[in-house]
C-alpha cells in the first residue's frame, strides 16, 4: 500500500511541455499491427493471470488480424499505438506531451547521459504503476522504450489477460479505476516533492482538487471514433511550458510605495509550490531602477527555486519556492528623486538561463513605473548574485545540457544544518534511515557509516526500508546492508517471503551481493519459488538472482520462462541461461526470438544466443544498428561490439550515410568471416568493482557537488588506471556525461589513453564529435594508445573540423593555434597506419607553433628512426632547411 502523501517523514525539508498536438499518428498503429502480424500470427497463448503466465493453446482469429491469446497480440496491446485505432486524438496528444516523450526527449537524454546516470529511467520508461504499487517509485521497463510513459503505465490493471483484449466495451473493466488519483501521479512526481506540496496547498488537497483537474482539463468530444460526444479528459498535460497555464498560478503586483519599489508575487492558483520541480526551474523577479537621465541606479533580482542537487557538507539547501496560498515581497530602495522602474517576472525552464530566452523560459510580466519627488533611500540594495551561464569553450547551453546548467554555474546557495543522531536506539536508527531521503551525499554517507557501526540491531529496520517508495532510501539501505555483510543475510533471506513487492525485489538484488550461506542449495530452492509468482517483477528478479547463486539446476525452470508473456521476464530468463552456460537453452531462446516483437527484447535475446555460442541472433544485432532510435542503435552496437570486437567505425549518433557505410562493412565481415568462432565472451568486472570504478568517475572534477583540489583528480585517475580492464565499462559510461562536464570527460579519456585498451576505441572515437574541441583533442590522444585503425575515418573528419573551425575564426580562446590539434591528429593517424599523415606532419615542421613542431618531429622520428637534423627549437631559417630534407 502507498504511504499517505502527508506522512512523508522528511518531505517538508525537501519541497520540490506540453504542446497541443495538431496531427494524428494513426499510421503508427498500422505499422505496428502489420509488423506483429508478420512476426507473431501463429503464436499460441493463455491467460496472463496464471502463476507462470506462459502460452498454451489459444483461440482463433482476432479482430485485428492477430490471434487471441498470442504473444504478438499481447505485445501490441501493451503499446500506446494500439489505443490510437479507437482514440486517435488522445494518442496524438499523448505522443507529444511530456509523458509520451519521456524517453525520446533530447534534453532529458543529454542530462541523464542517455539514461545511464542515476535512477531517472524509472519514471521515463516505467512499468505500470498499478503493478509496482500505487505511489511507489516505478520499476523501469526494458521494452517499448520509445513509448516513454505508455498508456499502460497509467491504465493497466492487475489480472487482465491483455493477450485476449480487443477493446470496445472491454475497456470499461480492463483498466484500473484509480487512474488519475493523486497517489497514482505521485508514483513519479513525489520524487520532486510536488504531491507533498499539494497535500499542504489550500488550492490543492485543501480544496479537494486533484492533479488532473488542472493538468487534464475536460473537453467535449467523442471518447472513441464513432462514439457520442462526451466530457472527456484532455491528454495535453499543460504545465510549465504553457504560458497560459502559468498565468493561472500566480498574482503579480508592482508599485512604488514611498521610496521603495514593492513587487508582490502570490501563489493563489497552483495546487503546489510556484515553481514546483527541482534545480532546473526558477521564477525570478527583476527590478531595475533608473534616474531621470536613464542611468541605472539599482538592480535587484529575487529567485524562487529549489536548488536540490547542490549539497555542501552536512547541510540541506534552502528552498525558496513560493508555497501555495502564500506570497512574497520583493522590495528595492529607490536612490533617485525622479526616474523609472522596470519590473519583470521570468519563469525559467532551466536555471540559470538568460532572461528572455526564446525557447527555455517565459517573461510573464513586464511593468514600467514612473516616480517623481521621491526622497532617495539610503538603504542598501539587496539582490541575489547574477548567475551567468558558463559552459566549456562557450558552447551553447543546449549542447552543454541545459538541464545541468546549475551544475556548471555552481551558484552560492543558502543552507541549513542537518542533524545527525548519535545514538543507537530504534528511534535513532529510524532517523538515520530517514536521512537517506535527503539529497545531501555527506549526510547519506554519515548516516550509513553510523548504521554499519550499529550493525545487526539496524538490520530489521533497513530490511523494511527496502520497501520504501523512495529510490534513494531503498538504494542506500541496500548499500548499507551490503556493508554490514554476513550478519544481514538471515533477515535479507527471510525478506524473500515479505508481503511487500519492493522488499522482495531488493532482497533478491542484495543476495546477489552478500556472502552466500552454507545452505546455498536451500536458498536456491527458496529463490526458485519466485519463478512461479503471479507478479512479473518477482519472476524477473528471481531469474536475475539464480545465476549469481550458480544455480545450474534452475535451468529447466528458467527455460519455461522463455515463454513468458512479459518481455522483461523472457529476456531475464535468457540472460540467466546464458550466464549459466546452458547450451540446451538455445532452441528455446531461438523460439522466443522468433515470437518477440519489441526491438529491445529481440536485442536481449540475440545477445543471450551469442553468449551461448549460437549465431542465430547476430542478424538481429546487425539489423538494429539502423534502428530509428539512436539509443536502441547504441544498445545493439554495444552488444555486438562486446561479442565480436568489431566496429568498422560505426557510431550510433553519426549521420546515417556514415552509419550505413560502417554497417555495410560489418555485414560484409560477418558474411565472409562470421560464425561461432568469431564470437567472444565479453569480460565483465564484478558488480562491486564496477560500482567502485564508476564512483571514481563520478567523483572526478567534483562529481555533482563540489570542486576538489586538482591533485585529488590525479589520485582518482591513478586508481582508475590501476584497475585496467576492470575500469572499462565505468569509463565507457563516464563518456556519456553531457559535454558540459568537459573536465570529467577529459579525465575519462586520459584514463583510457593511459590504460591503452583497444576495446575502448569505438567509444573514444565517438568523443571526437564532442562540441568541446579541447575534449575531442583528448579523444585523439586516447585513440593513439587504443591502436584501432577503424577510427581513421573519424580522425580525418576531426581534422577537417579543426581546419573549418579555424578558417571561420571560431577556435576557442584556450586553443591558441589549430596546428596543435592538427599535429596531434596527424600523429595518431600515422601511428595507426595512415601513411598520408606523414605529409601533414612534415608540413607542420614549418608551423609557427612550437608545440605543433615538437609533436610533428617527435612523431616522425619515432616512426622513421631519424629526425634528419631537424630541431623544433632552432631558428626559423635552420628549421626550414632541415624540414626540406623531409620532402626530398
Amino acid at each position: 500500500m502507498a504511504r499517505a502523501l502527508d506522512q512523508q517523514p522528511l518531505a517538508a525539508m525537501h519541497q520540490n511541455r506540453a504542446v497541443v498536438a495538431c496531427f494524428v499518428l494513426f499510421v503508427a498503429y498500422v505499422v505496428i499491427a502489420s509488423a506483429c502480424q508478420t512476426t507473431g500470427s501463429s503464436a499460441n497463448g493463455s491467460s496472463v493471470t496464471g502463476s507462470s503466465a506462459t502460452r498454451s493453446s489459444g483461440a482463433t482469429a482476432g479482430d485485428r488480424g492477430l490471434p487471441l491469446g498470442g504473444q504478438a497480440r499481447h505485445d501490441l496491446v501493451m503499446t500506446s499505438a494500439f489505443c490510437a485505432s479507437c482514440h486517435p486524438d488522445i494518442y496524438a496528444e499523448h505522443a507529444q506531451n511530456t509523458h509520451g516523450r519521456a524517453f525520446t526527449d533530447q534534453e532529458v537524454r543529454l542530462a541523464t547521459g542517455d539514461f545511464q546516470h542515476d535512477d531517472c529511467i524509472r519514471c521515463h520508461t516505467p512499468r505500470p504503476v498499478f503493478e509496482t504499487g500505487i505511489g511507489m517509485n516505478p520499476q523501469r521497463r526494458f521494452y517499448g522504450l520509445e513509448d516513454g510513459n505508455s498508456c499502460m503505465t497509467c491504465h493497466w490493471r492487475q489480472g487482465v489477460d491483455y493477450s485476449r483484449f480487443h477493446g470496445g466495451a472491454e475497456c470499461r473493466t480492463a483498466f484500473d479505476p484509480r487512474v488519475g488519483a493523486v497517489e497514482a501521479c505521485a508514483s513519479c512526481h513525489r520524487n520532486h516533492g510536488t504531491p507533498y506540496q499539494w497535500a499542504l496547498a489550500p488550492a490543492g488537497k485543501g480544496s479537494d482538487r486533484k492533479c488532473i483537474d488542472c493538468h487534464m482539463p475536460v473537453v467535449e468530444r467523442p471518447v472513441a471514433i464513432g462514439g457520442p460526444v462526451r466530457s472527456v479528459r484532455s491528454h495535453v498535460f499543460p504545465a510549465g511550458r504553457s504560458e497560459r497555464q502559468l498565468h493561472r498560478a500566480y498574482g503579480y503586483d508592482a508599485k512604488v510605495v514611498g521610496n521603495e519599489v514593492v513587487v508582490t508575487i502570490d501563489n493563489h492558483g497552483a495546487g503546489h509550490n510556484f515553481p514546483t520541480e527541482l534545480k532546473q526551474r526558477s521564477v525570478e523577479s527583476l527590478v531595475v531602477v533608473r534616474d531621470a537621465d536613464g542611468k541605472e541606479v539599482a538592480r535587484s533580482r529575487m529567485v524562487f527555486r529549489d536548488p536540490y542537487k547542490r549539497p555542501y557538507g552536512l547541510h540541506l539547501q534552502v528552498n525558496t519556492q513560493i508555497p501555495a496560498g502564500e506570497s512574497r515581497e520583493h522590495r528595492v530602495p529607490i536612490k533617485a528623486a525622479t526616474g523609472t522602474v522596470d519590473c519583470e517576472l521570468h519563469y525559467k525552464l532551466y536555471y540559470p538561463i538568460e532572461d528572455n530566452h526564446p525557447d527555455l523560459g517565459h517573461r510573464l510580466e513586464q511593468r514600467r513605473l514612473t516616480f517623481d519627488g521621491v526622497t532617495p533611500s539610503d538603504k542598501d540594495v539587496v539582490t541575489e548574485a547574477e548567475v551567468k551561464v558558463r559552459t566549456p569553450e562557450g558552447i551553447s547551453a543546449r549542447d552543454a545540457s541545459v538541464a545541468n546548467l546549475s551544475d556548471f554555474a555552481r551558484p552560492a546557495i543558502g543552507k541549513t544544518e542537518v542533524d545527525i543522531p548519535s545514538g543507537n536506539t530504534p528511534a535513532d536508527i529510524k532517523q538515520l534511515i530517514d536521512l537517506f531521503m535527503f539529497p545531501v551525499p555527506q549526510a547519506n554517507r554519515t548516516a550509513m557509516q553510523k548504521l554499519v557501526a550499529i550493525g545487526a540491531p539496524a538490520v530489521p529496520a533497513l530490511v523494511e526500508a527496502l520497501g520504501s517508495w523512495d529510490n534513494k532510501t531503498f538504494n542506500q539501505s541496500m548499500k548499507t546492508l551490503r556493508s554490514i555483510g554476513a550478519p544481514a543475510v538471515p533477515a535479507v533471506r527471510a525478506a524473500l517471503r515479505h508481503q511487500e513487492l519492493y522488499v522482495r525485489l531488493h532482497a533478491r538484488m542484495l543476495l546477489a551481493r552478500l556472502p552466500l550461506p552454507a545452505d546455498r542449495d536451500a536458498l536456491i530452492t527458496e529463490v526458485l519459488s519466485g519463478l512461479q509468482s503471479s507478479n512479473a517483477l518477482d519472476r524477473r528478479s528471481a531469474a536475475e538472482l539464480l545465476p549469481r547463486l550458480g544455480a545450474i539446476r534452475a535451468a529447466p525452470r528458467l527455460r519455461q520462462l522463455l515463454l513468458d508473456f512479459d518481455p522483461d521476464v523472457a529476456a531475464a530468463a535468457a540472460h540467466a541461461l546464458a550466464d549459466l552456460g546452458d547450451r540446451d537453452a538455445v532452441p528455446g531462446i531461438r523460439a522466443a526470438l522468433a515470437q518477440a516483437t519489441f526491438a529491445e527484447t529481440r536485442i536481449d535475446l540475440a545477445t543471450s544466443l551469442s553468449l551461448l555460442g549460437s549465431t542465430d541472433g547476430m542478424p538481429v544485432l546487425l539489423e538494429n544498428l539502423d534502428h530509428g532510435d539512436e539509443l536502441i542503435r547504441q544498445d545493439s552496437f554495444e552488444q555486438l561490439f562486446d561479442l565480436t570486437g568489431k566496429h568498422f567505425g560505426f557510431d550510433p549518433h553519426q549521420p546515417r550515410d556514415q552509419r550505413l557505410a560502417a554497417i555495410a562493412s560489418l555485414q560484409a565481415w560477418w558474411a565472409r568471416d562470421g560464425g561461432a568462432h568469431a564470437l567472444r565472451h565479453p569480460y565483465t568486472p564484478e558488480p562491486a568493482t564496477f560500482e567502485q570504478a564508476f564512483t571514481m568517475v563520478v567523483a572526478m572534477d567534483g562529481g555533482d557537488t563540489m570542486v576538489p583540489a586538482a591533485e585529488d583528480d590525479q589520485k582518482v585517475l591513478a586508481r582508475l588506471v590501476a584497475l585496467g580492464q576492470d575500469a572499462r565499462l565505468a569509463l565507457r559510461k563516464g563518456l556519456k556525461f553531457p559535454p558540459g562536464f568537459a573536465n570529467k570527460r577529459a579525465l575519462v579519456l586520459t584514463a583510457i589513453h593511459r590504460i591503452g585498451d583497444q576495446n575502448a576505441a569505438p567509444f573514444a572515437c565517438q568523443a571526437l564529435r564532442d562540441p568541446v574541441l579541447g575534449v575531442a583533442a583528448y579523444a585523439v590522444q586516447a585513440l593513439e594508445s587504443c591502436g584501432d585503425a577503424d577510427c581513421l575515418p573519424a580522425l580525418r573528419r576531426f581534422q577537417a573540423r579543426v581546419l573549418s573551425t579555424a578558417a571561420a575564426g571560431q577556435l576557442p580562446a584556450n586553443i591558441p593555434s589549430p596546428d596543435r590539434l592538427l599535429a596531434a591528429t596527424a600523429r595518431t593517424r600515422l601511428l595507426l597506419g595512415d601513411d598520408p599523415a606523414r605529409s601533414d606532419l612534415v608540413n607542420l615542421l614549418l608551423s609557427d607553433d612550437d608545440v605543433a613542431r615538437a609533436t610533428a618531429i617527435t612523431t616522425l622520428q619515432q616512426k622513421f628512426g631519424d629526425a634528419r637534423g631537424y630541431d623544433a627549437a632552432a631558428a626559423p631559417a635552420e628549421r626550414r632547411r632541415a624540414a626540406a630534407r623531409w620532402t626530398e
